[in-house]
């Protein structure tokens, strides 16, 4: 698939007022409580549950009394709805769609108190009940949609070309979103929540499972010394394998099972043939990783592992973190294009994790990314 067309940040587009919105069981909070607020924050993650932050002032000088702490306004259990953006005509994005989980209130010795209100994404409400399920004749991508059937909660998939049908696949005493988790990370799938909503208006969230480099989110263009504030890659070979081969047992046929994966036959680069990636490869082409502690039932099931986990592999020889001005769609599973980093280190990377703030200093976005240059 071709990449999608990169929007590039710069001039001409409008940054100048941050603005967020709060709201407590669907109702917008009034201006009295949001000139309170000193800073909001959202965080996600491909792996994590995406996580929220509000820090609010709690001290009422007039009253002298604590104005949030001893009320029931942010008691935890309570649904929360955090959006950002700016003022004008952009409309806000909806960040997270959430329960509130703590509160943290702050005495401290100098200054008024100060109270952090935190909690979790839809898929902190999902983990309610550790279960058993046999699936037979599915593929990963079909296991998902039956999750997310008795989740109650919309799906997106992007399954690959050759996404194996398993025999039978066994989830043991686990939550649902647990195993759904699991099984991504084995086939090279990700899985995150994509909250949607524009104009003050939320829609059901959508849980996305597809291989990352098949996701297809709102690309950015980003380029060092304009629109990226900071950029600090990460190049090592310290991790890195030539050759993957995992290894079971055949209990039937009572034979050895084999799958061996090179480095060939992935589609991930770290750097390119720009940036030196043939003779950076020398540096570890020999090294080879055995796998023996996942269970296996063919060869082909080994060999699927093999791929996947040396493309796993690959992902990680080249990472990242930056930040850039506060986008609100920049979220865990989109892409940006870097420009301005010199060859080897500009060029496709993967968002894995950004943590979104709007507080003194502004809004800003940071994010933390892999390459996967194709």
């Amino acid at each position: 698939m071709a990449e999608a067309a990169a929007v590039p940040i710069g001039k001409g587009q409008d940054f100048y007022v941050p603005y967020f919105q709060v709201k407590i069981a669907g109702r917008p909070q009034g201006q009295d409580v949001i000139r309170d607020i000193l800073s909001v924050s959202y965080k996600d993650n491909i792996t994590e549950l995406d996580s929220f932050e509000i820090n609010i002032n709690n001290w009422d000088a007039e009253t002298r009394n604590f104005k949030y702490s001893d009320e029931q306004l942010f008691d935890p259990g309570k649904e929360l709805e955090l959006w950002m953006g700016y003022y004008g005509k952009d409309s806000l994005r909806l960040m997270v769609k959430g329960q509130i989980t703590a509160l943290r209130p702050s005495f401290p010795a100098g200054g008024g108190s100060t109270l952090a209100i935190s909690g979790l994404n839809v898929l902190h409400k999902l983990r309610t009940k550790q279960e058993s399920h046999a699936y037979e004749k599915k593929t990963d991508s079909e296991v998902a949609k039956e999750i997310a059937g008795r989740l109650n909660i919309q799906l997106k998939t992007n399954p690959s070309p050759n996404e194996k049908r398993y025999d039978y696949l066994l989830q043991d005493n686990q939550y649902d979103i647990i195993f759904l988790m699991e099984r991504a990370r084995r086939v090279g799938y990700t899985l995150f929540v994509e909250e949607q909503g524009t104009n003050g208006q939320s829609q059901p969230p959508v849980l996305v499972f597809g291989r990352s480099l098949d996701v297809r989110r709102p690309t950015y263009e980003l380029r060092y010394g304009r629109s990226l504030i900071d950029f600090k890659p990460d190049l090592t070979t310290a991790n890195q394998v030539g050759e993957v081969t995992v290894r079971g047992w055949d209990r039937l046929n009572k034979k050895p099972i084999v799958g061996t994966a090179k480095r060939s036959e992935i589609g991930v680069k770290g750097v390119g043939e720009a940036g030196g990636q043939a003779s950076i490869e020398q540096a570890f082409n020999q090294r080879k990783e055995i796998i023996a502690t996942k269970p296996v039932e063919s060869e082909e099931e080994a060999k699927t592992l093999a791929l996947r986990t040396l493309e796993e592999n690959a992902k990680d020889m080249v990472k990242a973190s930056g930040s850039t001005v506060g986008l609100p769609d920049l979220r865990a599973g989109s892409v940006v294009m870097i420009d301005g980093a010199g060859k080897r280190f500009s060029g496709r990377y993967f968002v894995t994790a950004t943590t979104h703030a709007i507080g003194d200093s502004g809004y800003t976005t940071q994010f933390e990314c892999r390459r996967e240059e194709q």
